[in-house]
């Protein structure tokens, strides 16, 4: 059932209804989106992960708060006052959450270890996009296995690199333009990738295969890129309370 909230965000944009309830059906599949302007939906989501969506974060970005928060599931349904896109409805989500689980959250700048992206010696070996001068064409499709592209730029790759390797990864390339991209290697501990509870080790887990080429190999010999490990400042987002919902 939907259920008037009245959420308002700085932006005066508000969720007229929404609805969060506990899904207690020990499915695998998870989704969250937007499929329709102006609508949020989201199915068998953790808080973690709503909390990640909200903030645009990574995993790696988010610390602290209830055990919980990293194992129950819910399904949140949300209808915006007006058709704004999925971005537009970030400050929404948070309100949303902050309203419905208490949530609490600040910000906080650690230093953490980071993956530098940079040119290899030999420069590089990447096949520009027939797609160049469409800006708006680039997507990338992730496993912690593969990556595959069409029109994509070293932000892009560097933000897809991050979620699979679950560390900030900075673009040094330094590369203007847009560019095809299809790599596939051996997962191991580098390569954590995108997890849910109870389906993985997740980040810091055994490693998944064994022989093969790493990651850092095919970037370098494929892409004529290379993956340094460094250090830097990375903004954390931390759990400082939070609270399951009520039922609607």
């Amino acid at each position: 059932m939907l259920v008037s909230v009245s959420i308002v965000c700085a932006n005066g944009q508000t969720f007229e209804v929404a609805s969060v309830k506990v899904n207690l059906s020990g499915a695998r599949a998870v989704s969250i989106g937007s499929p329709s302007p102006g609508t949020f939906r989201a199915e068998n989501v953790w808080l973690r992960f709503l909390i990640q969506n909200a903030w645009n974060v990574k995993d790696f970005q988010v610390s602290g708060g209830p055990g919980w928060a990293n194992s129950d599931r819910f399904d949140i349904g949300a209808k915006a006052s007006s058709p704004v896109r999925f971005e537009q409805m970030r400050p929404m989500l948070q309100a949303l959450l902050e309203d419905r689980f208490r949530l609490m959250v600040h910000t906080e700048s650690k230093d953490m270890p980071v993956y530098a992206l940079t040119v290899a010696k030999g420069g590089i070996r990447l096949k520009a996009s027939r797609e160049a001068g469409n800006t708006e064409s680039g997507g990338l499709t992730s496993s912690p296995r593969s990556l595959k592209g069409t029109g994509v730029s070293m932000a892009q790759l560097a933000a897809a690199l991050s979620n699979i390797m679950q560390r900030p990864v900075v673009d040094q390339t330094g590369l203007p333009g847009i560019f095809d991209i299809r790599m596939e290697w051996t997962a191991d501990q580098s390569t954590p990738g995108f997890w849910a509870p109870g389906l993985g080790p997740g980040p810091g887990g055994e490693p998944q295969d064994a022989g093969g080429a790493s990651i850092f190999t095919v970037i370098q010999e494929q892409l004529g890129l290379k993956l340094e490990s460094t250090h830097g400042p990375v903004m954390i987002l931390v759990v400082d309370y939070a609270e399951r919902p009520s039922a609607n």
